[in-house]
């Protein structure tokens, strides 16, 4: 293994708690502008522990019983149990060969790792890496960035995605996680990591640097179009409850629509995050950090009034929801077309 680099080089940089809201253990550790490889991150945040697939053991009246058709994941690091009932078709891949993919990307386009994730106590380790291709709308920055995630979980597969959103929190970190929209590479447990599946994966890598061009351009094209409150109204409602259009139409188009219906919890929230503020059991709260401080009234920022609303305050099962149906029914699919849809009208 490579020397590990002196930790005094990013000695002011160290692993953080990141907020839960389901009881999961999650960390980051950072070393934003310390130009580190994927690998250097890894031995840096001391991730750079192996795992083994061993027999499953049982003791019974003092004998020990090996079982020959499954198998735990041990980690090297303590002798931890990660997952047990693994069968001989699992094969496993090591964090250092997941860096070592990040080190591609690191070479090819100068992309710079700036933290590493540490997700349901080793099970799920993320590099994360901002590529560089940010662009600014006004004076609002969008940033794009590179995630390659380790799985330690015996069913989920490695991945290698790019996206759009900063992994802040548990909540921002699923969704991110699971946004495939831009660029996605999935790398299963089931066939042996060799020479030729990291030919194939290569080959595809320089791809997803290119993967934030056409986001850029459906922003712009979201930021070219302003938008009065009740034209913001009106695009809430053609996400969330397309039904009341008719009703909405007819109305003063505005918020009083909503005084006599119950419901629409999304779209008051969304209208909500337009304003900076969030109402919960009849209380009224002030937003912070929405971004809306250096956005104009436009569809942009109605956009990120729904993005918002989703990775931020939508309570439920929305986790889980986001991590299945992202794609053509997710949300902030629908959001963006919808947007698109009434800016070219």
């Amino acid at each position: 293994m490579a020397e590990r680099i002196i930790m005094n080089e990013v000695k002011k940089f160290e692993w953080e708690s990141m907020m839960s809201m389901t009881g999961n253990k999650i960390s980051k550790f950072n070393a934003i502008d310390q130009n580190l490889n994927c690998s250097q991150l890894m031995r840096n945040a001391e991730l750079d522990w192996t795992v083994s697939k061993v027999p499953v053991q049982a003791t019974i009246d003092n004998e020990t019983i090996t079982s020959d058709k499954l198998y735990s994941l041990v980690k090297s690091d303590g002798n931890k149990i990660l997952v047990s009932g693994l069968t001989n078709q699992y094969h496993v891949m090591q964090n250092e060969k997941m860096a070592q993919l990040g080190d591609m990307f690191y070479n090819l386009a100068g992309v710079k790792f700036e933290h590493c994730i540490n997700y349901k106590d080793d099970k799920v380790i993320t590099f994360l890496a901002n590529t560089g291709a940010s662009f600014n709308i006004g004076d609002d920055e969008v940033k794009n960035y590179l995630m390659l995630t380790n799985f330690h979980t015996g069913r989920d597969k490695g991945k290698i995605n790019t996206t759009n959103v900063n992994p802040v929190c548990e909540n921002t970190y699923m969704v991110a996680l699971s946004d495939i929209e831009q660029f996605y590479i999935g790398i299963t447990h089931r066939v042996e990591f060799d020479d030729k599946m990291e030919d194939l994966i290569f080959k595809k890598i320089s791809d997803a640097l290119k993967s934030n061009k056409r986001y850029k351009e459906q922003a712009e094209t979201l930021n070219s179009y302003s938008l009065t409150e009740s034209d913001m109204l009106k695009y809430f409602i053609l996400v969330y409850n397309p039904k009341l259009i008719t009703d909405f139409d007819k109305s003063k188009k505005d918020y009083s629509f909503f005084n006599d219906l119950s419901g629409n919890k999304q779209i008051k929230s969304c209208y909500g995050v337009w304003h900076d503020t969030y109402e919960n059991n009849g209380n009224t709260y002030k937003l912070e950090n929405t971004g809306n401080d250096v956005r104009e009234d436009t569809l942009w920022k109605a956009f990120n009034c729904i993005t918002y609303n989703e990775d931020h305050l939508r309570s439920g099962d929305r986790l889980s929801n986001t991590f299945i149906t992202n794609g053509k029914d997710n949300i902030k699919t629908k959001a963006m077309e919808t947007a698109l849809e009434l800016a070219v009208a």
